[in-house]
Formats: structure tokens, C-alpha cells, sequence
């Protein structure tokens, strides 16, 4: 019995551990001037140092989640036909960083 306990006590410690990221993600929402979300609107993170991309779509709610981005330095682009394309630079996220970030679009 006492070494069931121990065992369950080590699974239980080693999942612990496994949640740990050494990632980031970045989430928001995207409206616009009048509030109203904006749906399948295309947003990208493109590292500065590396190039890599990482590209989302808004859901029906206008949100977005970009996850398990490496940390670093990132630009952010959000393009919808019949919207002005914006571009936020010098975005720097952190280990387990959840940063949000909103964008409105005109």
C-alpha cells in the first residue's frame, strides 16, 4: 500500500513538471471602429530573429490564440480583405508569457 502511494505521489510530481512550458502564446481579439468582431481575419507572428511564422485565424467571436511560440522578438500582422492591414513590431515575449493583445481594424 505504502509504495502505491509513493508511485502515485511520482506520477503525480512528473506531470507536474511536464505542464511546465518553456513557450509562449499570444491571444486577443480583433474588432472594429464600431466594436463589432471581425471573424476569419488572418493574424501572424513572425520571430525578427529567426523568421519563423506562426499564423491563426479569428474564430465567429473575433478571437484568436497563437500558442507554443518560442520566446523572443515578434511582429504581429492582422490582414481581412476590405481592412487596413495592421502591423505591430517589437512585440517581445517571455517564457510562459500569455500576453493579449487587441487589435482594431478600420
Amino acid at each position: 500500500m505504502h509504495r502505491v502511494s509513493a508511485l502515485a505521489l511520482s506520477f503525480a510530481f512528473t506531470l507536474g513538471l511536464r505542464a511546465q512550458s518553456t513557450n509562449a502564446s499570444l491571444v486577443g481579439r480583433i474588432t472594429d471602429p464600431s466594436q463589432a468582431r471581425i471573424a476569419d481575419a488572418k493574424v501572424a507572428a513572425t520571430s525578427t530573429g529567426t523568421n519563423s511564422r506562426y499564423e491563426a485565424t479569428t474564430n465567429a467571436s473575433g478571437e484568436y490564440v497563437l500558442a507554443n511560440l518560442p520566446p523572443g522578438a515578434y511582429r504581429i500582422e492582422t490582414e481581412k480583405p476590405g481592412f487596413k492591414k495592421l502591423v505591430k513590431p517589437d512585440v517581445i515575449l517571455h517564457v510562459q508569457d500569455i500576453l493579449k493583445i487587441d487589435f482594431e481594424m478600420t
